[in-house]
């Protein structure tokens, strides 16, 4: 019984052991070289043609007698048969050969970028991108919003194919996203790519650029625009491949954004950004009021400011300037000094909109203090006077209380100065016939007169 049991173990350790070596041949026999394997060939009868060789960069081995031999990708049965075809082209008569597998060197992928193990790494079938990635120890931060890729050599013509990846889509929509590898395909991460904030925002720099990121979100990743930079352009410097005129040679054009619309109505004046873009949020443009204001000082340009609302901003007019000009002063493009445009502000605000005008950056408002005239003589209140719109002699001499009982409405004259200011022009005032009804005779004074009321007799 004993010699019964011994029997049956030998015969099933035998039938493992020979399907154990079946099953290696088979493998073996299904096993295509690659570069860098080891190889055993021997031919029956023929010790002396024993060789170990390596295959060459090229795919090739050198073998006695038949010399370079193509054997990449090919079967070990398929190298047998044709060592022998050629060996029997006249060096031995129906010669048996034989090759063996010694050292495999495998088949490889690799795995290029930013990953964590970048590498080579033996390939398998059915080893997909994903693997691949996982194998090299996955996506390192500096690539995770960075473009995949694999790099496959063209069997038919020369070179290398790249074909992206959509990984997200893949590892998120499962495996009928994720492509298959092949021997000696690169699997390439790249960084990830960025987009740059410049100007008045909180934090600017370089940031990671994701696909569907929008000026709204940069500004947001940015922490949103400073006080400084509220209401001044944003706009959008972009390379472009194809220079226009004006884009000059540096072929970045400017695209400008409308914010607060963005901000507002969406995505209609929203825009996607593209990788190297450059989001710049200018600092707030300013203007400036100089002059008989309550707070002079540099302001903030919003959109449509008049000079109206600027004045308005400023404090409005204090009553030394209320009977002055107001005028702003511009930078007119091309001219080397500046302009100045005189605003009729008593009509602007009494109703006439059409002289009230639009500000520009840098423009200055100057409200200038009130023009003076002077009364002097044999006059109740003599002094100096705001001169108001259209002052008149007679309005003048009211002004001052009237004649003394000195004073006469023949002796009025006004001294005004002469344009070279080298002295003054006496001009005779004829008061009595203005009194009288004659609009003609009273005259309308300048800044800087001086009525003189002498003493007479009517």
């Amino acid at each position: 019984m004993k010699r019964l049991f011994f029997l049956i173990l030998i015969t099933m350790s035998c039938l493992f052991t020979y399907s154990a070596v079946a099953d290696a041949e088979s493998s073996t026999n299904q096993y295509t070289v690659s570069i860098d394997d080891i190889l055993s060939i021997s031919v029956l009868g023929s010790p002396d043609l024993k060789t170990m060789t390596t295959v060459a960069e090229d795919g090739t081995i050198s073998f006695p007698y038949i010399g370079t031999v193509y054997i990449k990708d090919m079967r070990l049965s398929e190298i047998e048969k044709e060592i022998t075809k050629r060996l029997s082209e006249g060096y031995i008569t129906y010669p048996i050969v034989s090759v063996s597998l010694i050292k495999p060197k495998g088949k490889k992928f690799y795995v290029y970028g930013e990953v964590m193990r970048p590498g080579g790494y033996e390939f398998e079938e059915g080893m997909t991108v994903v693997k691949a990635l996982s194998e090299a120890g996955g996506i390192t931060p500096n690539g995770i919003y960075g473009e995949v890729k694999f790099r496959r050599k063209q069997k038919a013509e020369p070179g290398y194919k790249d074909i992206n990846i959509n990984i997200k889509g893949t590892i998120e929509g499962g495996v009928t996203g994720d492509v298959s590898l092949q021997a000696d395909d690169i699997v390439i991460v790249e960084a990830n790519r960025k987009f740059y904030i410049s100007g008045d925002v909180m934090r600017p720099g370089e940031f990671i650029f994701k696909e569907g990121m929008t000026v709204v979100k940069a500004l947001s990743e940015a922490g949103g625009i400073t006080q400084n930079g509220i209401y001044g352009k944003v706009k959008v410097r972009r390379k472009s491949e194809i220079h226009s005129e004006e884009e000059g040679e540096s072929g970045y054009k400017d695209i400008s954004i409308d914010i607060k619309g963005a901000i507002e109505e969406g995505v209609a004046e929203d825009i996607l950004l593209q990788p190297n873009d450059i989001v710049i949020v200018e600092a707030n443009k300013k203007f400036y009021i100089y002059g008989a204001v309550m707070r002079t000082g540099d302001y903030i340009l919003k959109k449509d400011m008049t000079v109206v609302k600027a004045l308005s901003e400023a404090g409005g007019i204090t009553p030394n300037g209320i009977y002055g000009k107001v005028k702003v002063r511009r930078k007119e493009e091309g001219d080397p000094g500046y302009n100045d445009v005189t605003i009729d502000i008593k009509g602007v605000i009494e109703g006439s909109m059409t002289g009230d005008i639009v500000l520009q950056p840098d423009d200055i408002v100057i409200v200038e203090a009130n023009k003076k005239f002077y009364v002097y003589g044999e006059i109740m209140r003599p002094g100096e006077f705001i001169l108001e719109d259209n002052m008149t002699v007679i309005k003048a001499l009211s002004l001052a209380g009237g004649f003394t009982k000195w004073g006469s409405p023949n002796q009025v004259k006004i001294l005004r100065q002469k344009e070279d200011k080298t002295g003054y022009d006496v001009i005779k005032a004829n008061v009595k016939a203005a009194m009288e009804g004659n609009a003609t005779a009273d005259i309308v004074l300048q800044p800087d007169d001086t009525v003189v009321v002498s003493g007479g007799i009517f």
